[in-house]
């Protein structure tokens, strides 16, 4: 028995139509696969503490120069031991009558092999301040206060003055000489603050 011709053709139409359904649903499935990462956003002004993994020092070091790190406080799309990069963002060698002073700059963190562009800041580090002498990058300030203190007075009270003076200010030691470097050794805690939001792949 044969078939009219239009019979024919529309089974023909028939065909190639669910064909091209099995393959838009096949397309479908594999888009979902390839678009199945959700993203997490780690907002603006979060707070990541870092550990360096770079010595660096006001005597040597350059703007643009690179370093590397580790983040210590996991956060929420970071997890702690991501490594992080940066540069120094700004940096001035000790000089007479002048104080030294490092600023470093967040600018990647690398989470679960993949590489995230970021923009972090902290706080300057100057040769003589609060800060500097808690996280031991000037201690030799310190140590020339007390040498200044003990030579003026020739007693122990001298030498513990010196000591606060060197410690604090150390105007009078760097304006007898050529002042103390800010000398970041590897392993020195740091909290950077990031300033736009990062989506970071999960």
């Amino acid at each position: 028995m044969r078939y009219p011709l239009w019979i024919s053709l529309f089974a023909l139409a028939a065909t190639v139509v669910l064909s091209g359904c099995r393959n838009e649903k096949q397309a479908n499935g594999t888009n979902t696969g390839t678009s199945s990462w959700a993203h997490l956003t780690v907002p603006s002004g979060t707070s990541l503490d870092v550990t360096l993994g770079t010595r660096l020092s006001s005597a040597n070091a350059g703007v643009g120069d690179a370093w590397t790190g580790s983040v210590v406080n996991g956060r929420d799309g970071i997890p702690a031991g991501s490594s992080v990069g940066g540069t120094v963002s700004a940096v001035k060698a000790a000089r007479r009558g002048d104080r030294a002073m490092l600023d470093l700059a967040l600018t990647s963190i690398t989470v679960a092999g993949y590489r995230y562009t970021v923009h972090g800041s902290t706080e300057a580090i100057i040769a003589g301040s609060t800060r500097a002498r808690n996280l031991g990058a000037i201690a030799a300030s310190a140590a020339g206060g007390a040498l200044i203190g003990k030579a003026v007075s020739g007693t122990g009270k001298g030498t513990l003055i010196g000591a606060i003076v060197g410690g604090g200010a150390a105007t009078g030691v760097v304006a007898a000489s050529d002042g103390y470097q800010v000398v970041l050794k590897s392993g020195t805690p740091l909290t950077f603050t990031t300033s736009e939001a990062v989506a970071v792949r999960q």
